[in-house]
């Protein structure tokens, strides 16, 4: 398009600037419209007799104002005002099927837009927010955390809680600051690949412990300790990764019996912990010097802040602070303050609340749809461990998966080095984006498995 009639003239204002409030004044009057593409820079100088730069100018001053926008390779166009400066294609959004451990799609806008609003009635604070803060975090916000944590079961003391980025991150810090290459730690027998990943960047060695329906075995423990003298031992005690496992009172005693005795440290991965309803009290609330407590706000409220905590021992509480400067100095102060503020507005709890309700209605759609499954689940939680029939080999299951675009997660992502895999995969009902995709994967899983063991073998 050209644009006709423009005027300009040489003065007090620059010529670049007199056109960007020409394009203003058009986009206003509805000559210009959204989406309008706008002469090239060449051609609107030779139209208008200026020089090039004052075209390139005019139409970043125009940028700047959100009046248009460059697009690489395509050209100047004007501004949708009704979109956002950032935006997701059709091509950005995931469709995991049955394979990512994500929680199910909730509105957060709402809540997040309440929280900004309530952020941004307070300018003094957003500028300190925007500055560099202590690695070990705002006390408000700590103190914050740690009373919503112990209104849903997980006594933390808000002076030793540490903000991380995410609970994985708390996991790398335990094993960067507790662990020296070479050094043994101990897991379930199955566990969580992230931390088969950190284990092998730290040159650790990793060996699994046996499990059975209450988790991991103390006797097994025990021997594990005897032979391997373990620096570590981590485990998973509430919704195992991946068996769905949860640990009863009596075990978790048993289990700390055994790391004092053998004066190794605990890592409690507590991420799946917020999701249940109801638990046992997580080993934190048994023994804070034996544990060190790793959690999250990913699964329970948003992915997105990417915001964890911890709770570690207090002769290593100065370390673990030290791990986070040296990491990336601090965690983002502004998105504690996001959290601490969805917590007192009472969004925290409204969204987990709806992701409960969302994975009890999802697991019943797995109960209709795999009804001889030999599938272990909570009715809470993200994810499910399917033990495939004795007919069907893993290795063909995952071939007729993937022939079909079906993504789930093979025993083999969950077995140490070293170790076999049995033949079983994790299901993952959170992640499809809503029961009409998730009904969709569940019948080609259904398909795969064929013929079905009797319809007792579905454990919620």
């Amino acid at each position: 398009m050209t644009l006709s009639g423009v005027k300009l003239q040489r003065g007090a204002v620059p010529m670049y600037q007199q056109l960007a409030s020409e394009l203003a004044l058009r986009i206003e009057r509805g000559a210009l419209k959204a989406g309008d593409k706008l002469p090239t820079h060449r051609a609107l100088a030779a139209q208008l007799g200026v020089t090039v730069g004052t075209v390139t100018r005019a139409y970043a001053e125009a940028e700047r104002r959100g009046l248009v926008e460059a697009r690489v390779g395509a050209g100047t166009y004007v501004s949708d005002p009704d979109q956002p400066a950032w935006s997701f294609a059709d091509s950005d959004k995931h469709e995991s099927t049955l394979g990512y451990n994500i929680p199910p799609e909730v509105n957060r806008a709402d809540a997040l837009q309440r929280a900004l609003e309530e952020l941004s009635r307070h300018k003094p604070s957003i500028n300190q927010l925007m500055l560099y803060q202590s690695p070990d975090g705002l006390a408000q916000h700590r103190e914050t955390l740690a009373a919503w944590l112990a209104r849903h079961g997980v006594t933390l003391d808000a002076q030793r809680l540490l903000f991380t980025s995410g609970a994985q991150h708390g996991v790398q810090l335990a094993l960067q600051i507790v662990c020296r290459p070479g050094d043994t730690v101990l897991c379930e027998r199955l566990t969580y690949p992230g931390l088969l990943s950190l284990a092998r960047q730290q040159q650790l060695q990793v060996k699994p412990v046996e499990l059975d329906d209450q988790g991991m075995v103390p006797q097994a423990l025990a021997f594990a300790c005897r032979q391997y003298r373990p620096r570590l031992v981590y485990l998973t005690p509430t919704l195992q990764n991946p068996t769905t496992v949860t640990m009863g009172d009596k075990r978790r005693g048993q289990i700390l019996e055994v790391c004092r005795h053998h004066r190794v440290l605990l890592v409690e991965d507590d991420v799946h912990g917020l999701l249940t309803s109801e638990r046992p009290p997580p080993l934190v609330n048994m023994d804070a010097e034996q544990v060190l407590h790793v959690g999250g706000l990913g699964k329970a409220l948003a992915p997105g802040l990417r915001l964890g905590y911890m709770q570690v021992p207090r002769a290593l509480h100065s370390a673990f602070v030290g791990g986070i400067q040296n990491h990336s100095w601090m965690i983002s102060p502004l998105l504690t303050a996001l959290a601490s503020i969805l917590i007192k507005q009472g969004s925290a709890d409204a969204i987990l609340h709806e992701i409960r309700a969302q994975m009890v209605q999802r697991w019943q759609c797995a109960k209709e749809l795999l009804p001889g499954a030999r599938l272990r689940c909570h009715p809470e939680g993200f994810h499910g461990w399917l033990e495939l029939p004795e007919l069907l080999p893993l290795s063909e299951f995952l071939m007729a998966a993937r022939s079909r675009g079906l993504d789930v997660k093979s025993a083999e992502l969950f077995s140490p080095p070293g170790y076999p895999a049995p033949a079983a995969i994790r299901i993952a009902v959170s992640a499809p984006s809503n029961l009409a995709a998730l009904r969709v994967a569940l019948g080609q899983l259904q398909e795969i498995l064929g013929e079905s063991p009797p319809q007792d073998a579905f454990t919620l």
